[in-house]
This record gives structure tokens, sequence and C-alpha cells, in this order.
């Protein structure tokens, strides 16, 4: 659903005219640079299905490149092509196990926090050589920081503690390039409010400490007991930070940076309260990315030239066996052309009889809503309803489709909202059509006055 997101802005404010104002953002808005290199590509492509291919392909080459870059900066004598080809190794490795570990998937998509990790990895090798190109990098960042919050403690946090364990607690021997890097993040975070009076920005659904706390540990152990692999990189995530903290001193203060990235990103977020359930690992990615490259790296510090060898061709092994198993292990033969567009059967649904029937605009649960709004190629309208209430969905959408949708029969998708319970709220249908490509169902409603009431509910408990 998060992939969606920014297609689903930019194909209602540019294909059907709605308003930015209208919108409810997600808390983490995504301005930048995902929604203008979304837009670039959907202008090239005019598909979100290819739009949101050639956004992987792109995400996964600059990730490629910055972690190669990232890796030499921890290890300055490593031979530059060594250090790309044990970035491409450790990519390599993490797609082929992305099955086992579906949470990987979200290294190629749009508005996962992925920007953030990437802009880490590129601001890093500048802020150890202490010298930045002030005119052009600065000015970069605060717009990232306005984009995503997270940047806090992906790249603020984990900065200043590597700074004041090389240069004191208190500051006052920090790099001068200090002040206007933080000044930076703070011009960012204020812009972020300014925005939001502007612009509706919803807030993260947090959980109580106590709360989020227990989920994560919960979570962790019952993992870490089934050898789920989500604990167990969770496990070698922490325990690489706290190596890198050991190793910092005497090896270099990148990974006394690496060492607080990795335990600000793995035990920050259930203390922030934004950890409620296996999904929010995706604050952690970029720690679990990391996993093999600190153990890859950090039994060569003492014996580079071999070690690197041998670490390599470890990494070669490894990735050749598990694409063995993936070409003929089970499951074999499922690939895709990447230029052939995918549709979902519930689109495919709405799109065969959308001229055969007057409806005009759909209702649905939210997942099912965005990619109807998405991929739909007869440019059906789709809107969200809430699964408890039937009302309109407003977070993460347009009020406006609620507060003034289209005159004319409705339909609705029955799957996921409980066909009982649609017609407790709504009524008898007016006529159920079935789905020509499979099992699925569309009622109409001709009798719409109740239905709409329902939809504007949210907006009249507020007045």
């Amino acid at each position: 659903m998060e992939a969606l997101y920014l297609p689903s802005v930019l194909i209602d404010v540019l294909r059907d005219g709605g308003s930015l104002r209208a919108w409810s953002f997600a808390p983490t808005p995504y301005f930048f640079p995902d929604l203008p290199i979304v837009f670039i590509f959907g202008y090239i492509t005019e598909n979100v299905f290819r739009t949101l291919t050639l956004y992987a392909i792109f995400q996964t080459s600059l990730l490629a490149y910055l972690l190669g870059r990232f890796i030499r900066a921890m290890e300055p004598k490593m031979p530059r092509p060594q250090s790309y080809v044990f970035s491409l190794l450790t990519l390599s490795f993490l797609f082929l196990i992305a099955e086992k570990f579906p949470l990987l998937y979200f290294l190629y998509f749009p508005s996962v926090h992925i920007s953030a990790f990437l802009t880490s990895l590129w601001i890093w090798p500048y802020l150890k050589r202490e010298k930045v190109p002030k005119y052009s990098i600065f000015p970069l960042l605060s717009l990232l920081t306005v984009s995503d919050r997270i940047l806090v403690l992906e790249l603020y946090l984990p900065t200043l503690l590597a700074w004041a364990r090389r240069y004191g607690r208190w500051g006052v021997s920090f790099p001068l390039i200090s002040i206007r890097f933080f000044a930076t993040g703070l011009i960012g975070l204020g812009l972020h409010s300014f925005i939001k009076i502007f612009l509706a920005i919803n807030s993260p659904n947090k959980l109580s400490t106590l709360e989020s706390i227990s989920h994560w540990w919960t979570d962790f152990y019952t993992a870490i007991l089934s050898l789920n692999l989500s604990g167990i990189f969770l496990a070698f995530a922490i325990l690489g930070g706290i190596l890198c903290l050991r190793k910092g001193k005497e090896s270099g203060h990148s990974y006394g940076f690496l060492g607080y990235f990795q335990l600000s990103l793995c035990i920050l977020p259930p203390l922030l309260g934004l950890y409620s359930g296996q999904n929010s690992l995706k604050y952690s990615l970029p720690a679990i990315v990391m996993v093999p490259v600190l153990f890859g790296i950090l039994p060569s510090i003492k014996n580079q030239n071999y070690l690197s060898h041998s670490r390599n061709f470890a990494f070669l092994g490894l990735i050749f066996g598990l694409g063995v198993f993936t070409i003929f292990g089970e499951g074999a033969g499922q690939f895709r052309d990447p230029w052939t567009s995918i549709r979902p059967p519930e689109t495919v649904c709405v799109d065969e009889w959308k001229e055969k029937d007057s409806f005009v605009f759909v209702l649905s649960e939210p997942r099912k809503a965005r990619r109807i709004l998405t991929y739909s190629e007869k440019r059906v309208l789709a809107y969200p309803i809430d699964f408890s209430t039937l009302e309109g969905s407003y977070s993460v959408s347009n009020k406006e489709w609620f507060l003034f949708p289209p005159e004319g029969p409705i339909a609705i998708l029955p799957e996921g909202l409980g066909e009982s319970r649609i017609k407790s709220f709504y009524g008898e249908p007016s006529r159920v059509l079935n789905c020509e490509s499979g099992n699925g169902k569309i009622w109409i409603y001709e009798d719409t006055a109740k239905i709409r009431d329902y939809l504007q509910r949210p907006v009249q408990k507020t007045k």
C-alpha cells in the first residue's frame, strides 16, 4: 500500500484535478526526492507498474553506488572496485533471501524511508572528511529532512554521538562544519512544521512506550525461537552495532557512526512508541541491510588482503547456491516480464463492468481502493471506506472525494468489508454484478443518500 501512496496523489491531482490542499498526507509525506522521481518515471511510462519497476531499478542502482562509497569511507584501505563489488554482492544476497524475508522488498519501493537511508550513506563520507559542499548539499539535506524526519534517528543522532565520542561530549571541540550541519536539520524540522499550516499531514500512529516495547519484545523473542529471519537479522544488527562501537576508537569514527546508526534504528522505534507490529520493522530496515556489510568487514580489519578475497568468494558461493535454489527449487519459473503490466483482479473486474454499467465511482477497503485508482485502465474513481464504521476513510486521502462525490449510482466491493455489515449500514443493493475474471462481486446502489451521508460523517463529527 505504501508503494501506491505517491502514484495515487499524482493521479488524483494531475489527472483527476484534485487539490493538494484537500489531501491528508502520510505522517512522512515523502515530498522529496520520492515524489518528483515518481512523477518523472510516471510521465515517461504512463503506467504505474512500469513506473514502480523503473523506480526499483533506479533506487537499487543508487543504493549499490552509495553503499560501496560508504564501505570505502569505513575502510579507506579497501580498493575502490572491491568496495563496489562487495556492495553488489550484499544487495544480491538480500534480494535472493527476500522471498523468505518479505520486509526486504521495501528496498525497492518509494515512500518507505529508503531515501533517508540513501541520504545517510551519501552524507557521512563528507562529514567524516569534515568537508561538505555547503551550497549544494546543505539545501538538499534540508529538503530531505522536511520530507522524512526519520533522518533525526538515521543521520543527525548517530553523527552527534559519533562526534561526541571522538571530540568530547560537550561539543565545544566539534568540527566547524557541525554548526551548519545541525542548523540544516533544525531548518528542515522547522519547515516541516511550517508546511503543516498549509497542508494536512497526519501524525504517526504511536502506542504508549510500554505497549510498543511489549510488542517489539514479543515479536523479537518469537522470531528468535522460531528461527525467523526477521529476528535473526535484528539480533545481528544489534550485535553489529555493539561490535562497531568497540572497534570505533581503534579503527576510525566511521565505525562509531555506524554503531550508533545500528542501535538507534533497532532500539529507538519501540522506545518512541513507533513499533506496533512486524510491519514496523521497516524503521529498522537500514540497520538490517548493513548486517552482511558489517560481518563481512569486521573480520577483515586486521587481515585486509586475505580476508577480503575470502569474504567475496564466500558471498559468491552463497549467492550462487541461493540462485540455483531460486531457479530450480519450489515455485521456480514464476518470472514476469517487467515491462508487461499487471493489474490486480479487483481492478480487472471493475474495468470490465465500467463500460457496461452506469456506476460513477467505487467504494472498497483502502488497499483495494488505492489499487483500483492507480491501476484502472478506464480511469475508475475508487474511494476508501473504514472497515469498522463504513464511513469515508479520511486518513491519507482527499477529503473532497467524500464531501463532493460525483452524482449517480455507487459501486461497492463487499470483499473485505463483510456483506451482512454492508447491508445493515447501507441497505440492500439494487443489483449485483459478478466478475467475469474471478469470484468477486460488485454491488450497485441506485439509492445513494444513506451512503453519501456515511461518507461525510467524519467531517460532520468535527464541526
